[in-house]
């Protein structure tokens, strides 16, 4: 037994007995509820779809110590998306036909969860996806990150508060992007009374910003929004090297990137439902459980924890509001779930988090943090929870 599975034993195992004991099917073996977990763990993203795994584990060791679901013990089954569309398909389709999951979290790509949807579309069953989105909407999707209206329309309005007034946009070529996150951006900045004075769109897998920023330089914008999806890493490193003065801000900002940048995120400012830095038990509690179980020595660390990424902490919420939805509901059937998340509410790492009225969304609070030197955030300030708005 290694040290997180012995950690695990010690700290739940009490608890699981007594839980156990009070629900006589669970004691009695009854099958597994199972939790499909599809995560990219091969390829760049690997470390970003371990902590998505390792956050589904940390929630269902909690919901099983407290005697499981509907007198059932919750377990994983877990499928590498590979980053591919068509793997995806196929591992979501395994999941659904071959383990009977009651639903899959896991995805971070826009394209993974869509490849997701396809399969639970003729499985009946429910995609809960763990990052940010452009506001898509689906009777059998629940995006647990924020969405595009919740992230931009609150950052721009405190931004031009402080005396923001024109702002230039660096973004990654997508079609959510151009859809959505730029036309809101342009009608946030407007309506707020600054001016929106350029995008400039990159393809994915650019990695020289040069011309970019020279052209941005030349715009003298105060703002500079960027979401470069892709490598974001490298443009930050590229924006301070031009030694740029406007304010950089993001939806694209966690601590791991800071660390990542090695010093050239610092003062930059990010938008999000969850930093590190949130200050309650239950954030306190998640960070200390999450650094016992699966930190070890090339962990990258804040402080005394392990870095967890905001994709785990969503991949965490998404479980506890689905098992929460099927307490409420009595089922895992996807359209009582659905209908069932609208009236929860649980106290996450992040705070308070409740469902939109159509089940598809989080409601809780936006953040808005300053990177620091150390790679920590200080929240600058905390927003009541946003209605996110469908964008099809």
């Amino acid at each position: 037994m290694n040290r997180r599975d012995f950690s695990r034993s010690v700290l739940f195992g009490a608890a699981g007995s007594l839980a156990a004991s009070a629900v006589s099917p669970f004691a009695r073996g009854a099958a597994p509820l199972k939790i499909g977990v599809l995560a990219p763990l091969s390829g760049p993203l690997t470390r970003v779809g371990q902590t998505n795994r390792n956050c589904a584990e940390l929630a269902v060791d909690e919901i099983n110590a407290a005697g499981g679901l509907l007198g059932r013990p919750l377990q994983l089954s877990v499928e590498d998306t590979q980053m591919s569309t068509a793997v995806t398909i196929e591992k979501a389709r395994q999941l659904f036909m071959r383990d009977d999951v009651a639903m899959i979290t896991g995805m971070v790509l826009p394209s993974e969860r869509e490849a997701a949807l396809q399969a639970a579309r003729a499985a009946r069953k429910l995609i809960v996806y763990p990052n940010f989105d452009e506001g898509r909407c689906d009777p059998q999707l629940l995006t647990t990150g924020l969405a595009a209206s919740q992230r931009i329309e609150p950052l721009i309005a405190w931004i031009m508060r402080a005396g923001g007034r024109s702002m230039s946009a660096v973004v990654s070529d997508i079609g959510s992007n151009r859809k959505v996150l730029v036309p809101q951006l342009q009608a946030a900045v407007a309506r707020h009374g600054g001016k929106f004075l350029d995008v400039y769109w990159l393809p994915y897998g650019t990695r020289d910003y040069g011309a970019t920023l020279q052209r941005v330089a030349s715009a003298n914008p105060q703002i500079v929004w960027h979401s470069i999806g892709d490598d974001p890493v490298t443009f930050v490193k590229q924006y301070r090297s031009f030694a740029l003065t406007p304010q950089l801000i993001t939806d694209i900002a966690h601590e791991s990137l800071s660390i990542a940048t090695t010093g050239a995120s610092t003062g930059t400012i990010g938008v999000s439902s969850y930093f590190m830095s949130i200050r309650n038990p239950q954030n306190e509690a998640f960070l200390r459980r999450y650094t016992e179980y699966y930190a070890d020595a090339r962990a990258p660390r804040l402080g005394s924890y392990a870095v967890v990424l905001p994709h785990g902490e969503n991949t965490y919420a998404g479980i506890r509001l689905f098992a929460e939805a099927v307490r409420a509901s009595g089922s895992v059937d996807v359209d009582r779930v659905r209908a069932a998340l609208p009236a929860v509410a649980v106290a996450l790492p992040r705070g308070q988090t409740g469902v939109s009225h159509d089940g598809g969304h989080v409601l809780c609070q936006t953040r808005f943090g300053q990177a620091l030197a150390d790679n920590s955030f200080w929240i600058l300030e905390s927003t009541g929870a946003v209605t996110p708005v469908c964008e099809g």
